[in-house]
């Protein structure tokens, strides 16, 4: 009878273990939505280039202020924020111009665009 309960103790603590480990991530996804908005953008050129001169490639830039990732691009890009774990928080087709990014938790994020990749803390 002994034994049972130590075993019973010992399984409840490593299911306390992974529950406890497990929570970051599912709250995370649960409670916080990343929030897009859109802080300039940049109207076609009369020769419907959008503004980028032709033989010039998408230029994608990404700032921290303020709590917010501003990311700046010439022509529309996706752009992906995944966690230092790897993990996909956010993604989104952004058109050309500036949007912010608001994450509801800080930490140090990859993000990736354009054919680039920026780490950046918030």
């Amino acid at each position: 009878m002994n034994s049972l309960l130590i075993r019973f103790r010992s399984l409840v603590s490593v299911l306390a273990i992974v529950l406890a480990l497990g929570v970051p991530v599912a709250g995370y996804a649960a409670s916080r939505v990343p929030v897009w908005e859109v802080v300039e953008s940049v109207d076609p050129g009369t020769d419907g280039t959008l503004g980028v001169e032709t033989g010039q490639s998408s230029t994608f830039d990404a700032d921290v202020r303020d709590g917010y990732i501003y990311i700046t691009v010439t022509a529309p890009v996706k752009v992906e924020v995944f966690t230092i774990l790897g993990q996909l928080v956010t993604s989104r087709t952004i058109a050309p111009g500036t949007v912010r990014l608001r994450l509801g938790t800080g930490g140090i994020y990859i993000i990736k665009g354009a054919g680039t990749t920026r780490r950046v803390n918030i």
